[in-house]
């Protein structure tokens, strides 16, 4: 009799270690997880806009909703990435001469003024030739003692010449491709939140 208790017992233990085998194998599995992907941190560059109101929120304090631009894009240098060319205009900014055109290129996540122009009249436009690998500017003149024409301007190396009107510019017989035509200047848009600085 305990013999044949001592055997039960021995199958039955051999049948439960099978059947928890079995389960083991035909037991779904659960699914690996995956890590997720790392995520690049975006860089977003100041808006020119955001840039050309700071530059200007110190001279103009108060007045600063007077600020009117008109703006257009260009490679000037070849290296595949567009400046941004800003012509700034106001009651507070503008003289008899004309008003500023900034010349702004990319550099990392914010500008750096490449151009500041004085006695600036519209329309502005830019040439094939080139001087210190950048193209020549050509930009309107006329009043405030200036003879009405276009002036060609060089880019120095480091920065477009600050004066249209004297040397090293000089007179062109053509605005080449016109970038920001005579037109109504427009008010700056809705400022964008946090973007209060950056402008050099």
């Amino acid at each position: 009799m305990n013999t044949l208790r001592i055997i039960a017992c021995s199958l039955a233990a051999v049948s439960a270690l099978a059947l928890a085998s079995c389960k083991d194998k035909s037991a779904p599995q659960p699914a690996p997880t995956q890590s997720a992907a790392p995520t690049e941190a975006v860089v977003t560059r100041q808006s020119p806009e955001d840039w050309l109101k700071a530059h200007f929120a110190g001279d103009l304090r108060s007045e600063i909703d007077s600020l009117r631009y008109a703006k257009a894009t260009v490679d000037l240098n070849g290296d595949g990435k567009d400046e941004v060319l800003l012509y700034a205009g106001g009651s507070m900014l503008c003289g008899s001469g004309g008003c500023d055109l900034i010349v702004l290129t990319p550099d990392g996540d914010s500008w750096r003024m490449v151009g500041d122009l004085s006695v600036v009249q519209m329309p502005v436009g830019v040439l094939d030739s080139k001087t210190n690998g950048w193209r020549d500017l050509a930009v309107s003149v006329s009043g405030g003692g200036a003879d009405a024409g276009v002036m060609r301007v060089p880019f120095d190396g480091k920065a477009y010449a600050d004066n249209p009107t004297v040397a090293p510019a000089e007179p062109s017989d053509t605005l080449g491709k016109v970038l920001i035509p005579q037109a109504e200047l427009q008010p700056l848009p809705a400022p964008v939140d946090g973007a209060t600085e950056g402008a050099n």
